[in-house]
């Protein structure tokens, strides 16, 4: 059921995030868990767009290969993330996770104005 109400919101969205990673943060994961637990929603969610874009002829070699190359500057700010994800707390990992996701909101929000 979830997995649907999930396919539901991203759909209406066009973000990843809502409702999975409120979802994730909201059952009480440590900061690595729902990182790891983050990294398989967004692959599943990912490679079920890519599917969807090729079933639907609108996957071109061009685009694959961009989509390719946005993974190296991707790859960079994960490690980037690991180090600074280190060196905060839980308490800290929290607040500043939440903030993230309210900016997120936002941005969506002002942008479908």
């Amino acid at each position: 059921m979830f997995g649907l109400c999930n396919g539901i919101a991203t759909g209406i969205t066009g973000s990843f995030v809502v409702p999975g990673v409120m979802y994730l943060q909201a059952i009480g994961l440590s900061k690595d868990e729902l990182i790891q637990a983050m990294g398989i929603l967004f692959t599943l969610s990912t490679v079920a767009l890519a599917i969807a874009l090729q079933n639907a002829s609108l996957l071109t070699l061009e685009s694959g290969i961009a989509s390719g190359l946005a993974v190296v500057p991707a790859i960079i700010g994960m490690m980037v993330g690991q180090r600074v994800r280190s060196r905060l707390s839980e308490a800290a990992f929290r607040r500043y996770f939440l903030l993230s996701l309210g900016a997120l909101g936002l941005y969506i929000i002002i942008n479908a104005a």
